[in-house]
């Protein structure tokens, strides 16, 4: 399904009125090549549930499930269409050498600029994924994201800094302003929605694993006087998460396995995991 942001209208009518009509066209198509372009990536790596939403500096595609991908293919995912733009560009510049054609020129200045300018290590961008799918490889996927949270934020900040920069110099390039703040808001919505996704993640993890026939095993040794939460706050979303309690001494107390924290949360609600090994103990006996 192909939708449009209640923003976007307005701004393709204002870069009309503004004198971007000829390129706007090109650039679009181009912007529609690259997100078919992570379409069909996600495609080959069975993913669904396509959908095309066109903002103000652009579009994004959907898909109902990618959250599920392993970190692995969320970075082949998000820099396909990247890539995709830096070897089109390279195609049409010796187009353009051959046949010296403003056509061949705008194609391979418009797929350069599309596709470094996704490389941006910032939400909502393809650079704010690839950057968290490598972060996770060593990383949780919590911690990733909080990380990329901080970044895109960052950069959000300095554009538009940039931008009131500019404007006061007179050079008005209302075009940073908009991604800066994009970026800011995209972030802050990123933010809000790692909880769920995390959540959402543990309760689908069963049926993944069963839909793959397989998933990694993530090993953490952790304190016995930490509490339930702090244990589930250490989930790798895409692995099956075993911890190995120690004591002081570095002893091994116990091994628990997720599902036993998320249901000891909610049976019991949050307690150290010193006090839920007793209760089990309690239990078995």
């Amino acid at each position: 399904m192909i939708r449009m942001s209640k923003y976007f209208i307005p701004y393709v009518v204002f870069l009309i009125i503004i004198g971007y009509k000829g390129q706007l066209i090109y650039t679009f198509i181009v912007v529609f090549f690259h997100e078919m372009v992570h379409y069909f990536t996600a495609r080959y790596y069975k993913f669904s549930g396509f959908d095309i939403e066109f903002i103000a500096v652009g579009a994004v595609v959907r898909l109902k499930d990618i959250d599920e991908a392993f970190p692995k293919e969320d970075l082949i995912i998000s820099a396909s269409g990247p890539i995709a733009n830096l070897i089109l560009s390279i195609f049409f510049y010796y187009i353009y050498q051959i046949f010296n054609s403003s056509l061949w020129y705008m194609l391979f200045s418009i797929n350069l600029v599309i596709g470094l300018f996704n490389l941006i290590p910032a939400f909502p961008l393809d650079g704010g994924r690839i950057l968290r799918s490598i972060l996770n490889l060593k990383i949780t996927y919590k911690k990733a994201n909080k990380i990329m949270m901080v970044s895109s934020v960052f950069i959000g900040i300095v554009l538009m800094f940039f931008y009131i920069l500019l404007f006061l110099n007179g050079n008005s390039n209302f075009n940073i302003g908009i991604i800066g703040v994009l970026i800011v808001m995209s972030s802050l919505k990123e933010s809000e929605r790692v909880s769920y996704i995390i959540m959402g993640d543990i309760v689908k993890k069963k049926y993944k694993f069963i839909k793959r026939g397989y998933i990694e095993n993530r090993n953490i040794s952790i304190y016995h006087k930490q509490d339930l939460l702090t244990a589930m706050g250490l989930f790798d979303k895409s692995k099956y998460n075993i911890f190995m309690v120690l004591d002081e001494e570095m002893n091994v107390v116990d091994v628990i396995y997720e599902e036993e924290i998320i249901e000891a949360l909610k049976s019991y609600g949050n307690m150290t995991i010193e006090e839920f090994i007793k209760i089990s103990e309690t239990d078995d006996s």
